[in-house]
């Protein structure tokens, strides 16, 4: 199967972008009572390199392994040394994209163990990672309850423990998220934000980046930036039809060039809320108007 659209753009950004200079802790650490985390090395978009793997469950086990996702050997060694002396219950995968799932069906064949994932997950995989266990909203796994957030990806779980909530790639500690209209839903994406900062998650433990103690002020800032990217969008289409490269000049014009193929996805998906909105308007010619 070729590659994407999306993962060429990700491996052309990857050629050229910066990582973070600040390494992700080494081994396995705390980060809240019942959950541990450590970062591997994927195949993620930059700044971020690395995606978090969280332990879920007691110190001797058995845990939730959630998001195994490096594809490479030497990665997968360090989790299998981590995990040799604590029994694992399931894998957990928030969401279908590689840098969430490369080493999951490794483990769980290594382990022999279920992977658990929402049926919108298990039907993107399908042929490539075996889902033995479906989750959907509300559903109470090793102590986790799954929230369904689709927008990102349609079949997104966050795992709620407490107060705590495992975001996999609705926030980020470091980098952005970005919303595909190919796999993702900008109106989705928006509404989901809301519903977990409806939900008092006080801590957010993020795929990428450290995790964020203040959980209710980054859902906030989140929002805060879609919505002012959205204005800028429906004030670049003022005026007279533009096309899409024109409309990522106007709107994209704080954010680097080498990211404009990047942000081009992301004006998509502003693009068709819009025009569920009845803000915006497909022309012919790959034309766009208010």
């Amino acid at each position: 199967m070729g590659k994407s659209r999306i993962e060429a753009l990700y491996e052309q950004v990857r050629a050229i972008a910066p990582t973070s200079g600040e390494a992700p802790p080494s081994g396995l650490v705390e980060v809240v009572p019942g959950i541990r985390v450590l970062a591997l090395r994927t195949p993620t978009l930059p700044p971020a390199a690395h995606t978090n793997v969280y332990l879920v469950g007691p110190e001797k086990g058995p845990v939730a392994v959630v998001d195994p996702g490096s594809p490479y050997p030497d990665q997968q060694a360090i989790l299998d040394t981590v995990l040799g002396e604590i029994p694992i219950s399931r894998v957990l995968l928030t969401h279908h994209h590689g840098d969430h799932v490369g080493g999951a069906a490794e483990l769980a064949t290594k382990w022999n163990v279920p992977i658990a994932a929402h049926p919108l997950t298990a039907k993107r995989l399908a042929g490539r990672v075996a889902i033995t266990e479906l989750l959907d909203d509300g559903v109470d796994v090793n102590g986790a309850v799954c929230v369904h957030t689709p927008g990102h990806a349609e079949g997104h779980l966050v795992f709620e423990v407490g107060e705590v909530a495992i975001a996999g790639d609705m926030v980020a500690g470091i980098g952005t998220i970005l919303i595909d209209p190919d796999e993702g839903d900008m109106t989705q994406y928006l509404a989901s934000l809301e519903r977990m900062r409806s939900r008092n998650q006080r801590v957010l433990l993020p795929a990428h980046g450290p995790a964020i103690r203040e959980g209710e002020a980054k859902l906030t800032e989140y929002l805060a930036h879609r919505r002012m990217r959205e204005q800028r969008v429906v004030d670049a289409l003022a005026g007279a039809p533009k096309t899409i490269a024109q409309l990522v000049e106007i709107a994209y014009s704080d954010t680097p060039r080498f990211l404009w193929g990047l942000a081009e996805r992301s004006l998509l998906a502003h693009l068709a809320k819009l025009v569920g909105d009845g803000a915006a308007r497909s022309l012919d010619g790959g034309l766009w108007s208010r």
